[in-house]
């Protein structure tokens, strides 16, 4: 079993030292880390890290919002290395899965993902039911027949680019292909 440590530097911070020095004390054998730049959002050093771990081995942490720079991205994080039978230890909250109570850690961090979730869920729908009972309906506007008539007029006997239309006419250049496309079959169910 590996101990592989993890550091990442936020940007009220000068120094990694610390971090690292807490991460080699506790065991790490090899330490990947990086610094917060927030327009690398890919961070590679994680990745080198989870590249690294093999079943039976440890990713290890300093502090939790070192792993994570959102309760989301934490909880999928954590999922991830469940997954891949790794254990996952944070110094200075003091959990690890390798013990018993630690295992608790990637349970509750299972239900707070849930919970995240459904939470989520629920403020959608009360949000779509106050706007309806404001009136408004979501999805697409509704593109009127004589809109697609126009557009499709526009186009075949005037032959008018594509973007041309969709200036025009105010739709996006998907709706000048989706009208276009149709069948004069379609356009005609379109018109009763």
């Amino acid at each position: 079993m590996k101990k592989i440590g993890y550091a990442r530097l936020a940007i009220e911070e000068k120094d990694l030292d610390p971090q690292i020095d807490a991460l080699s004390s506790f065991g790490c054998e090899k330490i990947f880390h990086e610094i917060n730049d927030s327009t690398d959002k890919n961070c590679p050093a994680l990745k080198k890290a989870f590249d690294a771990l093999e079943p039976g081995d440890a990713l290890v942490i300093w502090k939790l919002d070192r792993l994570g720079k959102s309760t989301r991205q934490l909880t999928e994080l954590t999922k991830n290395l469940k997954k891949r039978k790794v254990n996952f230890v944070s110094l200075k909250e003091k959990i690890n899965t390798e013990l018993p109570m630690g295992e608790l850690y990637f349970d509750l961090m299972d239900g707070l993902a849930d919970m995240e979730t459904e939470l989520i869920r629920e403020r959608t729908l009360i949000g779509l039911k106050a706007a309806r009972k404001n009136g408004k309906i979501g999805g697409r506007p509704k593109i009127s027949p004589r809109t697609i008539a126009r557009i499709r007029r526009m186009y075949y006997d005037e032959k008018r680019t594509i973007q041309y239309i969709s200036n025009k006419c105010s739709v996006s250049v998907g709706s000048v292909y989706k009208y276009i496309n149709l069948s004069e079959e379609e356009v005609d169910k379109l018109f009763t």
